[in-house]
């Protein structure tokens, strides 16, 4: 079911075939887990720094330029122009297109390093209903079905039925 979180909890509850008052039995756990798998998503690999390089250069307007560059030079040189003159106009615009693949691949890898940060506040343990009894338990664990009570603040909860996966 992958719009649990759409509809009511009653209704969710009922699809899943789950006891509002004991939750999920030892046997309806293994049952899901074994249809599901565990409750985390799999481990990203980062891009390599030379994908993000290249990624930088994969934009139209980018290419345009890269061209604009190499017409500019070729045109200097047609020209009679040698030594350096024939190298500023070119030059200005690799230059700027360099810092934009600096920019771009900086931004990049500070994006990547806020999510891998941002997965430190992940809930490591959840508190489920099952059995009729409270259990903790590794948050890798939650099956669809489980009742998990949420902490509204430190020290009030309510168990909240939700379909995780």
């Amino acid at each position: 079911m992958d719009d649990a979180f759409a509809r009511d909890a009653s209704e969710v509850l009922r699809l899943l075939n789950v006891d509002p008052g004991a939750g999920l039995s030892g046997a309806e756990v293994l049952e899901a887990r074994a249809k599901y798998g565990s409750n985390e998503q799999p481990a990203e690999q980062g891009t390599p720094f030379w994908k993000l390089v290249l990624k930088q250069f994969d934009d139209l307007l980018v290419k345009i330029l890269v061209v604009a560059a190499v017409v500019d030079f070729g045109i200097a040189l047609l020209n009679g122009e040698s030594g350096a003159n024939a190298f500023v106009e070119p030059g200005v615009i690799v230059m700027i297109l360099i810092a934009n693949a600096t920019v771009g691949v900086v931004t990049e890898t500070n994006a990547e390093k806020a999510i891998e940060e941002l997965k430190a506040y992940e809930a490591d343990v959840a508190t489920v209903l099952r059995k009729g009894r409270l259990h903790v338990i590794p948050a890798t664990q939650l099956v669809p079905g489980d009742i998990v009570e949420v902490a509204v603040k430190e020290g009030a909860s309510t168990a909240t039925p939700h379909a995780l996966h």
